[in-house]
């Protein structure tokens, strides 16, 4: 199999497992988080949006890793029964690999997602205090 044609079909493989729900729940709590931590920021009129790679950092571990060898060996797209060991274990170096690359692109993904949730939040946040602000202070 060409380099190429393998690592589509990793991808592929990949792609089809993913765990969006999972990633969706990381997105939310952390933007709430942020939201939480920066609630005076925010009431001061002073909030920013963390930068993306900081987004990232604080993301990176809480997207899950989910690559497990024996799991893609028994049901992953491609054949690795003839392999002898030393063969099987460059191929999985391979795959992990390719996965890890994956597992960056997801993070990127929810810290954009996580980016849009807080600016939402802190959105929906001073519109409720303009309007406490409005029907008490006025």
């Amino acid at each position: 199999m060409k380099s190429k044609e393998f690592e589509i079909r990793v991808m592929e493989y990949f792609t089809e497992n993913i765990n969006l729900q999972k990633n969706w729940e990381v997105a939310k709590e952390c933007a709430r988080e942020i939201v939480d931590l920066k609630f005076n920021d925010i009431l001061t009129g002073n909030f920013e949006i963390p930068p993306p790679e900081e987004l990232k950092e604080k993301i990176s571990g809480k997207v899950p890793y989910e690559f497990n060898s024996t799991d893609f060996k028994d049901k992953g797209p491609i054949d690795l029964s003839g392999l002898d060991d030393d063969m099987l274990t460059e191929a999985l170096k391979k795959i992990e690999a390719i996965y890890k690359k994956f597992h960056q692109a997801q993070t990127k993904v929810v810290a954009k997602a996580t980016e849009k949730v807080c600016s939402h939040l802190s959105d929906n946040l001073k519109k409720e205090i303009s309007q406490i602000k409005k029907k008490y202070l006025s």
